[in-house]
């Protein structure tokens, strides 16, 4: 079974990994959840939680918004 991704990457107020992501985003760029508004972190901060999570992962799935780590 897939194991959800999580940590920084998801909504501590909806639960969701739904990210308002602006053009050419710079490390200290803000980024918001896309379904509540809330705020997620830094864009620098949240690739990095992302690419943490990921090593080593031999595929994701993406089922109704979620990043499914396999």
């Amino acid at each position: 079974m897939g194991r959800r991704l999580d940590d920084k990457l998801d909504c501590k107020a909806c639960g969701t990994i739904l990210m308002e992501i602006p053009d050419n985003p710079k490390d200290s760029t803000p980024i918001y959840c896309s379904s509540c508004g809330a705020y997620l972190g830094e864009w620098g901060d949240l690739q990095e939680d992302f690419f943490r999570q990921a090593f080593g992962a031999q595929a994701f799935d993406l089922n109704n918004g979620n990043i499914i780590k396999k």
